[in-house]
């Protein structure tokens, strides 16, 4: 029995040990000896296309861990040097392994620790987390304005931040990625804080969002006076007449109320859009058979403007979020959005809208439904017993939704009477199609059609890009009246971009997402969302992807190497840029990667990301000769062009006609509380032309940036150790998240 257990025993071991050596082999295999050279889009031979794609049908599976941003488990699964902690693991540049081989075991251990894949791979920097940065910045603007009681002013941040988000509109169903949990506490934190300005604001201005009309109409309702609608001049001299069954109630009276009054900049705004749509809704609703007066849940839902977002994920002129445009027919990607399409847009709404009818067969509560969700409605009428709009008890803003819609088609019929006078009505969109079946540059198009990139844009507003879809047979674009022959004749001879703000890259047995993301230092929901896949989604070796790579980034894919030299700290605070590892950062301090990742939080195989602050650890040896300091540019003394320093080194400005105070705080970069106090102004204080405002202290320097490809303001101001807020202060940037190459910029230094 005894030599059964040995012979067992030995049987045992030796099974362990041919396992062992099987992995090894396998883990050979898939080294990043692998990894393909990424090919700039549009510059492969075909014969190289085809000899990337011969005996590679393999199916290779996306890292589908979680990976919680900042907080990330353990993955060993993903470690390129499992098998011995103290190993140098392959690493593409050549420099920083032959610096590793000639370290001692000791240093190697200090300056690299025990390693996952993530610690070489280059920090995170896509267009998403750029874009979170400048949201983040415009956040705390906001909530800095919301402090001083300078509530025009939080609004302009809140505004331009969300706008941001929702260009991102980062999809529910990826709730495990970093990206969406970015999104949703940036989201969750922008609403939370500009709820408070709109409970401060005594009207809304022109420029702001649609969703804020029904969130601000709740707050005020009960403060409404239903018997104070301002009527001017006699009765309409043609019988207005309604295909909705629109009622004249106090609710109704008092959202009239609300649209003359405190929206009423608003409301004007979304009448001189009015023309714009609604001829081709109106031909839409009817080739469905629909109310024509349904063009007025267009207005209150978007203002007529397919750019519009709601707070609620929703997107375009009818305001669907991503799930229910799917179920109707909206695709959205990397690409476009169409949701955003106005006239595939309108077609989705008839479909839904009747659909609801059908169920609930009164317009009242379909209106409801298309607002709330039709469930909710559901489980109203069936607890309350009651299907009359009119007596149930909903959500607050699904109860104001459909007298704001009334409301809306009472005074848009008869603006006059409601006193919306002088309306400049933008005119009618029209259009000629094409139909095209490879990608071009909307600048290209621009030049040959002699129009402009913003006329294309405005005809095209699903696209997100400025490029047309890759990848896309047939896809049709829609070009200014009169030019669809002229774009004929020159198609053939437009390019087709090679070098864009993506790659190509080919896909090799043993790659997954992961892998390949970490190849280019960008975020795994950036390939997805490129290549419309979901992180369940099977890629196979041959094929490729799509990998979407910042404008300045090197597309080859490699991490910049950087000397230790090249790093500094603030207050013990490290900022990581493109091309920083964890290694890097780690072996330039003077630490280990472990001991930076317990200072910050960080677990095992989570990745860093442009912009991220590190906590360096206090024991790092290198910390105390690394304190911020580098060399500056040039400066210059400067005072503004309507300024004047005194004596005193006080600067004063002479108040012009239109000018505000926040007009004045951001041309000095300072704020409108501090220019109040320099001069004794109150809240409810007025200035006039003429008017000499003390503004802050003379003598300020600044330098003069110019904007390179892939410049954003939030790295600008990293760069000289200053703050958006200023920036855009001191060059007066209508547009501050687009910048164009060449543009120069004044940057204050103190």
């Amino acid at each position: 029995m005894v030599k059964v257990l040995e012979t067992s025993k030995s049987i045992t071991s030796l099974l362990f040990c041919v396992g062992m050596v099987l992995l090894l082999l396998m883990a050979g295999c898939g080294g990043k000896a692998g990894l393909s050279s990424p090919q700039v889009y549009g510059d492969r031979s075909d014969s190289e296309a085809e000899a990337d794609t011969t005996t590679r049908e393999k199916p290779v599976l996306p890292d589908d861990s979680p990976r919680l941003y900042g907080n990330a488990g353990r993955q060993d699964d993903r470690r390129s040097d499992a098998s011995d902690p103290n190993e140098i693991p392959d690493i593409d540049d050549p420099e920083r392994a032959a610096a590793l081989n000639e370290a001692s075991p000791e240093n190697r251990m200090l300056s690299y620790g025990l390693t996952d894949i993530d610690d070489s791979a280059a920090a995170v920097d896509d267009d998403i987390w750029r874009k979170f940065e400048l949201a983040e910045e415009y956040h705390t603007m906001g909530v800095m304005a919301n402090r001083e009681g300078s509530w025009e002013e939080a609004q302009y941040y809140f505004e331009k931040g969300l706008k941001i988000l929702a260009k991102l509109d980062i999809d529910d169903d990826s709730l495990i990625t970093p990206e969406a949990g970015k999104y949703n506490a940036l989201l969750d934190n922008f609403v939370a804080d500009y709820r408070v300005t709109l409970r401060s604001l005594g009207t809304l201005e022109s420029d702001v969002s649609s969703s804020v009309i029904v969130e601000r109409f709740g707050d005020l309702a009960k403060n409404l006076e239903s018997d104070t609608i301002r009527v001017f001049g006699g009765e309409h001299p043609e019988k207005i007449t309604y295909d909705l069954p629109v009622v004249m109630n106090d609710r109704v009276k008092k959202s009239i109320v609300y649209f003359q009054t405190v929206a009423k900049n608003a409301f004007t705004k979304y009448l001189t859009r009015s023309r714009k749509y609604r001829p081709m809704m109106l031909r839409i609703l009817a080739e469905h058979g629909m109310p024509s007066d349904l063009v007025y849940l267009s207005l209150v839902e978007s203002g007529y403007n397919p750019h519009a977002y709601s707070w609620a994920r929703a997107m375009g002129l009818w305001q669907f979020i991503s799930s229910t445009g799917k179920m109707y027919g909206l695709n959205r990607n990397w690409w476009l959005d169409e949701r955003k399409d106005p006239i595939k847009a309108t077609h989705a709404a008839c479909r839904f809208l009747k659909d609801l009818y059908e169920e609930f067969g009164d317009w009242e509560l379909a209106m409801a439904a298309y607002n709330g969700g039709p469930g909710r409605v559901r489980r109203t009428i069936k607890s309350q017993k009651t299907n009359d709009f009119w007596k149930m008890r909903l959500k607050r803003q699904t109860m104001d939704y459909v007298p704001l819609i009334y409301a809306a088609a009472i005074i848009a019929k008869d603006p006059e009477k409601y006193g919306f006078t002088d309306i400049t009505h933008e005119s009618e969109v029209v259009w000629e199609e094409v139909k095209i079946d490879r990608c071009l540059e909307l600048s290209t198009v621009a030049k040959e059609l002699g129009c402009s990139v913003a006329d294309l844009k405005d005809l095209n507003p699903e696209l997100l890009r400025k490029y047309t879809p890759p990848d896309f047979k047939g896809y049709t674009l829609k070009v200014p009246v009169g030019t669809k022959n002229k774009f004929w004749a020159a198609y053939e001879k437009m390019p087709s971009p090679k070098e864009t703000s993506w790659v190509r890259h080919t896909i090799r047995r043993g790659e997954s997402v992961s892998t390949i993301a970490s190849r280019y230092g960008v975020s795994q929901y950036a390939i997805l969302d490129a290549n419309n896949l979901s992180r369940r989604s099977t890629i196979y070796a041959g094929k490729q992807l799509i990998v979407p790579v910042p404008l300045d980034r090197n597309s080859s894919g490699a991490s910049r190497s950087r000397s230790a030299d090249d790093y500094s700290a603030k207050n013990s605070i490290y900022v990581v840029r493109s091309g920083d590892t964890m290694w890097d950062i780690a072996r330039a301090f003077g630490t280990s990667v472990d001991d930076l990742r317990s200072s910050n939080y960080i677990g095992r195989g989570s990745r860093i990301y442009v912009g991220q602050k590190l906590k360096i650890p206090s024991t790092a040896r290198n910390l105390k000769n690394k304190s911020q300091g580098s060399s500056q540019p040039q400066t210059y003394a400067s005072s503004g062009s309507n300024s004047k320093s005194t004596g005193s080194g006080k600067v004063s400005h002479k108040v012009r006609k239109g000018d505000t105070v926040w007009d004045i705080a951001r041309k000095y970069g300072t704020t409108s509380a501090k220019i109040r106090s320099l001069n004794g102004l109150g809240r409810s204080s007025r200035i006039y032309p003429g008017q000499v405002l003390a503004v802050g202290d003379g003598g300020r320097d600044y330098v003069i940036h110019k904007v390179r490809r892939g410049d954003n303001l939030s790295r600008i101001a990293q760069k000289y150790r200053t703050t958006i807020k200023r920036i855009i202060s001191a060059n007066d940037l209508s547009d501050p998240d687009e910048l164009r190459v060449g543009d120069n910029l004044r940057i204050y230094t103190k």
